[in-house]
């Protein structure tokens, strides 16, 4: 257990580490070259309205799993469906309120935002509004815990859960919605909220992998 704190600990100082050094180094230069050199030649793109898709998937996500999951209950059956649509029906919303709750509290400045009116970049803690919540990136949070399930559930799939995992927070950055250290930040949050869901449910899945996974 000392060591599993330890390495937690290391990961958590190391992400950090990571965030701080994109806020202070990386996220101005890089959102700058991207929209110099990519958004200047797909103006097209600042057109795309992803976020407003967000809500509308965990709420049809969340339904759909609850409902398979209270029907395959009602069956007793015991499978990784079952214990898959427990943990996602859980770890989505949860996700979702922990997410609008961190907007609120850090109030970072959103990419766009500061390219568009040259706003100063920086933190309004507990003042998250609109143009002032952009960290951590809500689409890394409430979608990274799906990936984890599915990767943990659904194995024999693995790589195209990666390579989606990794062109979500690429789109997200590239499309300006995003600076870097809100797609770490996202993505970190959303891995801690499903390990800890995942340990509180105990669930024989997440325990026994073999019982669940091919």
């Amino acid at each position: 257990m000392n060591h599993k704190n330890t390495l937690n600990g290391i990961i958590f100082l190391t992400i950090v580490v990571m965030v701080t050094l994109c806020v202070l180094f990386l996220d101005i230069p890089l959102a700058s070259w991207i929209d110099k050199h990519l958004m200047a030649k797909a103006p097209f793109v600042k057109r795309a309205n992803i976020p407003d898709l967000l809500l509308t998937t965990v709420v049809i996500l969340t339904s759909l799993s609850t409902v398979i999951y209270i029907y395959l209950a009602s069956l007793k059956i015991h499978n990784r469906l079952k214990l898959f649509c427990l943990l996602t029906g859980i770890v989505l919303p949860l996700s979702m309120m922990i997410k609008a709750f961190l907007k609120w509290l850090f109030g970072k400045t959103e990419s766009r935002n500061w390219l568009c009116n040259q706003t100063s970049y920086e933190f309004h803690w507990f003042a998250g509004s609109d143009g002032f919540a952009g960290f951590p990136s809500g689409h890394m949070l409430v979608l990274t815990p799906l990936f984890m399930a599915l990767w943990h559930f659904y194995p024999r799939y693995r790589p195209l859960y990666g390579m989606g995992w990794l062109c979500l927070g690429a789109a997200l950055i590239v499309t300006e919605y995003h600076f870097l250290s809100d797609v770490i930040a996202g993505a970190y949050v959303g891995t801690v909220v499903y390990l800890l869901v995942s340990a509180v449910l105990k669930s024989p899945g997440l325990e026994n992998r073999n019982s669940v996974v091919e």
